[in-house]
Formats: structure tokens, sequence, C-alpha cells
């Protein structure tokens, strides 16, 4: 459990200069591989943008999604909704988290998958 702690806290912080030194870094295209610990940043719109990781345990691929929005813009400072998802994947077991979008947007998701040895991140379109 430290150990997940440990790596947490660094995927975070390697998460947050990814984010930083690119803001328009993308998911993993479908070919990529996403190695344990290395933060994937995946910018789902203009105000959403979501930081995926994994470590893996005895019982499977630990997998965690913190998605960050942006829910209203004062003139000081943006308020901010974050909503972390966590799950344990086995090879072939995905799961999917639904974006909230505003009257006139598109909705957006975020589809994770294991894939025998890899995880796979990508964006794709919502169900709506």
């Amino acid at each position: 459990m430290t150990r997940l702690f440990k790596v947490a806290g660094l995927a975070a912080m390697l998460a947050a200069s990814i984010a930083i030194g690119s803001p328009d870094l993308r998911a993993a295209q479908v070919d990529s591989q996403v190695r344990e610990g290395e933060a994937v940043v995946t910018k789902l719109s203009a105000n959403v943008s979501a930081i995926t990781y994994w470590v893996s345990g005895s019982d499977g691929w630990h997998v965690v999604t913190t998605v960050d929005a942006v829910v209203g813009r004062a003139a000081e400072a943006d308020n901010h909704a974050v909503v972390r998802f966590t799950s344990v994947l086995l090879p072939g077991q995905s799961h999917v988290i639904s974006i909230p979008f505003a009257v006139g947007e598109h909705e957006q998701g975020l589809r994770i998958r294991r894939l025998g040895d890899r995880i796979e991140v990508a964006r794709i379109p919502g169900s709506a």
C-alpha cells in the first residue's frame, strides 16, 4: 500500500509537470503502451482534463484517473470540480468514464483498457 501512495505522489507530480510543459498533450494512441507509474494527460474538452496512471497489485492492475473540470470562472480564480476514479483491471477488462457536458457541447468519454501487458487510454465520443 505504501508503494501505491509513493507511486501516486510521483505520478501526480509528473502529471503536473507534463501539464505545465505540454498543455496540448493528448491521451496515448491506440498502439502506444502506457508504462507502470507513467501519467497520461487527456484533454477531454476546453474545461476538462484527466490524468491516468496504473500500478500492479497482487489482485490486478490498479488504474487511477483524476478528472479536473473548470466549472465556473471567477475574476480572481477558476473553480474546479475534481473527482478520482479507481479500478482494478485484469487482462481484457476495461472501464469508461463519462464526462458531463453543457447544452450545445458534445459528450466525451475516456476508455481505459487492459490489453495483455499494457494499458490503453483513449478519448471516445459519448453515448448520448
